[in-house]
């Protein structure tokens, strides 16, 4: 496996990795560690910005701000 391959799966890896997951990676490589917690990072953020709780605050955030541009106008 060339490096290249070895550094796109560490970080795709993490990516898919689950909440709580351990790295690895830790110990062995600090490169191929970074890359999986960047990928593992990248999984939560995209876990709390699509999930039910951050689309309730959105709505209910979106409907605040528009009742409060209504009443400035």
């Amino acid at each position: 496996m060339t490096k290249r391959a070895e550094y796109t799966f560490a970080l795709y890896s993490g990516s898919l990795a689950e909440p709580g997951d351990r790295n690895p990676y830790a110990g062995q490589s600090l490169v191929l560690a970074k890359l999986w917690m960047r990928g593992y990072m990248r999984m939560l953020r995209v876990r709390i910005d699509t999930g039910p709780a951050m689309q309730t605050y959105r709505r209910a955030r979106a409907a605040r701000d528009g009742a409060a541009n209504r009443s400035t106008n």
